[in-house]
């Protein structure tokens, strides 16, 4: 008699346990119904550490390519500063992938480090420090924006450079302007670049 009392409620828990498992759960499956407005943060997030980790193929998920210009600006970018005569060329995966360090330089990422993503989400402004390089005579930083009513978010890179010659010094801006659209689920894709200065 001593063993069928716990038997019977050993038996009573497997019962239990089998039964709970084969009820349906009521869960809602959130992979494909976004419903938090923020979500395009944390892809913002995600690009970051793709190209602070030079993750070429990460990175590449958040471009729409190929990227065609008239202005040719992101070919500017590639090559260097070279100005690029004639035609629209289209930017490909090809070229994303072997020009990658020139569109997102050492002084584009480091300023996309210090990009404050909740400023960014809760004003739709973020102005990080300004850095400097010494040896190149140049100040730079970034000023991100976030447009809710357009669903883009512009990353402009701003820069500033000494300029001597003997006795005279003057100084130069420019800009590079990465523009991302927002989708309506939330991610952010890589749509174009703009140069000033």
């Amino acid at each position: 008699m001593s063993l069928l009392k716990p038997m019977s409620i050993f038996l009573f828990l497997i019962v239990c346990m089998t039964a709970s498992a084969q009820t349906q759960q009521n869960t809602t499956d959130t992979s494909y119904t976004q419903k938090d407005t923020a979500y395009w943060v944390y892809n913002f997030r995600q690009f970051r550490d793709a190209v602070y980790q030079g993750n070429k193929a990460k990175a590449r998920v958040f471009v729409d390519l190929p990227i065609s210009e008239e202005s040719n600006h992101i070919w500017i970018l590639a090559y260097g500063g070279e100005s690029v005569g004639g035609k629209a060329k289209p930017f490909t995966e090809a070229d994303f992938y072997k020009y990658f360090n020139k569109i997102f330089d050492k002084a584009f990422i480091k300023c996309l480090l210090k990009i404050k993503t909740e400023e960014l989400y809760k004003t739709g402004d973020c102005t990080t420090i300004g850095f400097v390089d010494s040896l190149a005579s140049k100040s730079y930083g970034m000023s991100a924006r976030w447009d809710k009513e357009s669903n883009t978010l512009t990353l402009n890179l701003g820069s500033r450079t000494i300029f001597k010659e003997g006795e005279e010094e003057w100084v130069g801006e420019f800009a590079v302007i990465y523009i991302f659209e927002i989708t309506k689920k939330g991610h952010i894709r890589f749509k174009s670049v703009g140069l000033a200065g």
